[in-house]
């Protein structure tokens, strides 16, 4: 019987910086992935990275994901395509201003000094296709972009083979055995695999790998859009990740045309993972009525993937202490690109020191049944 130190379930972002991260510690790594790497929310995600949260936990989280995305090449010999054109949320409501003008002092608190206020005029400066009359005021971030999703997943899955991790594509996780209250093994599609860890980074089908272990964990699947416009140079590349705070519509230059996104806050959570067009057409009246002249933007492309969603819309990392050897990664609620790099640093380190160097309590499983949960605001 084939045998593991830590199985991974997933193979999206964050399975494969699991498996490089414990991989260089000479941890012996399994991943199993159903589909193909990177094939689900990883690949069909916008690729931004930003720092600018509402909670604190979240911002230091993020501040050690652009550190280890500026230095991605360097490490793991691949390129991550980051490209920090900075974000840039766009207020329209007073309370709004509020929020954020919290937000910023503890921002600065933190150590994300770089981050400040933009005023309409500036705004309308940075990004002249938007339209200000209603705008409040700004907050932008120089250190925030976009990065490559497949360029990360491949550096990262490139970097663990290297250092002895196995990770297996088209193979499926149907069954984990448990004994004495912990974990033993997995059952997969290709037969069993004796270990005493599971490491769950199934995303939005998170969940089927929890109920396999008699576990519930506390994520939801809801469906997001992303299009991509033909040639459009009226949003150069450098103009930053543009985001309309109200409605969650945002925009950034992709390639030579413009990604556009927005959230369907009307929408049940489901697996449906199909383009929904009369949502995209709202979408682009919406883009249309921030930015006019993306009216004239024809679409070259759309998809939707999945946020695996948590109820107070933050990550679950760590152990699940109901299940000894039962641990998660999962619940991103939509930052999963962006906060993987970090989160699988600082989870490799609680795993192999019991301590890191940020603290990622707030991220705790235990928080769903003690009822401490703090909402992230920051999410579009």
């Amino acid at each position: 019987m084939e045998s593991a130190d830590v199985v991974i379930a997933g193979g999206g972002i964050m399975g494969c910086a699991l498996a490089y991260q414990l991989a260089k510690r000479n941890v012996d790594v399994l991943l199993l992935e159903r589909e193909t790497l990177g094939s689900q929310s990883t690949g069909k995600c916008a690729g931004g990275v930003r720092q600018q949260f509402s909670m604190e936990a979240n911002v230091r989280l993020q501040r050690m994901s652009v550190k280890l995305l500026e230095g991605f090449e360097e490490e793991t010999g691949q390129p991550a395509d980051f490209r920090q054109i900075g974000y840039l949320f766009v207020l329209t409501l007073p309370q709004q201003v509020e929020d954020f003008r919290h937000n910023m002092e503890m921002w600065h608190r933190v150590g994300l000094t770089e981050a400040r206020w933009v005023d309409a005029a500036e705004a309308s400066r940075m990004v002249p296709v938007l339209n200000v009359d209603d705008v409040l005021g700004c907050t932008f971030c120089p250190t925030d972009g976009i990065a490559s999703p497949a360029d990360v997943t491949s550096g990262y899955a490139a970097a663990a083979r290297r250092h002895g991790a196995r990770l297996k594509e088209g193979v499926e996780v149907i069954g984990i055995d448990i004994s004495s209250g912990r974990v033993q093994g997995v059952r997969t599609s290709e037969g069993e695999v004796a270990t005493r860890l599971v490491l769950n980074c199934a995303g939005a089908w998170s969940p089927s790998i929890g109920r396999m272990a008699g576990l519930e964990i506390p994520v939801l699947p809801y469906r997001r859009h992303i299009a991509v416009t033909g040639p459009f140079p009226a949003v150069p590349r450098t103009s930053p990740m543009t985001v309309d705070f109200r409605t969650s519509l945002y925009f950034h230059p992709e390639g030579d045309g413009v990604l556009i996104g927005m959230s369907d806050r009307e929408e049940p959570p489901g697996f449906a993972s199909d383009v929904n067009w009369d949502f995209l057409a709202k979408m682009f009246q919406e883009a249309a009525r921030r930015a006019p002249a993306l009216a004239g933007a024809g679409i070259k492309t759309a998809w939707a993937g999945l946020y695996e969603s948590t109820p107070d819309h933050q990550a679950i990392l760590g152990a699940v202490p109901e299940l000894e050897g039962f641990w998660c990664a999962a619940g991103f609620s939509g930052h999963g690109f962006m906060q993987a790099p970090a989160a699988a640093l600082l989870l490799s380190q609680v795993l192999l020191d019991r301590s890191s160097e940020i603290d990622i309590a707030p991220f705790a499983f235990e928080r769903f049944a003690k009822g401490s949960l703090v909402k992230e605001k920051n999410v579009i």
